[in-house]
């Protein structure tokens, strides 16, 4: 027999053979993505050692093997950047990879509010996104200095509460770019919406948005901030359709592609 008994799952949903779990509703502040709150962090990472998190990764890719049959490979700290009044904060938190029993590869499953390869909350890089997208006049160097303050990270010495790290603009243009490679990710949650609901006006909402011209100087990266916006936008669309986060569960499923 395979690995250990089939572990029960949380309440979800099935939409196109695609397992999706509640989640809170998204909360949207004009263009701006709410923060992730602190005690999200802290409470899953209490809940892993108490074997509260259950495994949502697809079938290992290798041999097959369906995620129920995995068992759990180790669990490991991971620091957290978080924005908190213009100081990132980090907060440590377990994040498990799982082996797969039947050709014994291990993979990651990140928290609900994480994105894979990167230390900043997926609330905080959805939040930036968002803002350099969805305002004309924003640019990368206004963005990591609202009102002219620039973003310090927190100092762990409580002498000098604040270190001489800053956010640098380079950082949300990373983010950017990143969230415009997504295309498997974006044609998965467009279908699924459209199968839940065929009147939707996602495809034609899509198509009409822009970027303008003085954001990009070549055509590649006019494809990559457009696909970027409608990630965001069919983010929204999803957490109203169904509701649950296209990140980490359907992502998850196509592989962060």
């Amino acid at each position: 027999m395979l690995g250990s008994t089939l572990r029960e799952q949380p309440p979800c949903r099935y939409i196109a053979g695609v397992r999706l779990y509640p989640e809170a509703p998204m909360r949207w502040k004009g263009a701006m993505i709410s923060q992730v709150d602190p005690v999200e962090i802290e409470n899953y990472s209490d809940d892993v050692p108490r074997n509260k998190i259950r495994c949502y990764l697809p079938s290992c890719p290798v041999c097959h093997t369906e995620s129920s049959w995995f068992t759990r490979h180790e669990a490991r700290p991971r620091g957290f950047y978080v924005l908190c009044d213009l100081l990132i904060q980090t907060l440590w938190c377990l994040v498990i990879r799982w082996r797969c029993p039947g050709c014994k590869k291990t993979f990651t499953q990140q928290p609900p509010f994480a994105l894979p390869r990167k230390r900043y909350s997926k609330e905080t890089i959805l939040d930036f996104a968002a803002s350099y997208t969805e305002q004309e006049t924003m640019t990368y160097r206004k963005l990591v200095a609202p009102d002219g303050n620039e973003i310090f990270h927190a100092s762990t010495n409580a002498d000098n509460p604040i270190d001489d790290r800053i956010l640098a603009h380079s950082t949300p243009y990373r983010w950017i770019t990143g969230l415009g490679g997504f295309e498997e990710i974006r044609r998965c949650a467009q279908d699924l919406i459209l199968q839940q609901n065929p009147a939707s006006t996602v495809c034609r909402d899509l198509a009409a948005l822009e970027i303008p011209a003085r954001k990009f100087v070549t055509a590649q990266r006019e494809s990559i901030l457009k696909r970027c916006r409608q990630i965001l936008h069919l983010e929204a669309e999803f957490r109203a359709t169904f509701p649950t986060s296209i990140f980490p569960f359907l992502a998850t499923r196509c592989a962060w592609g």
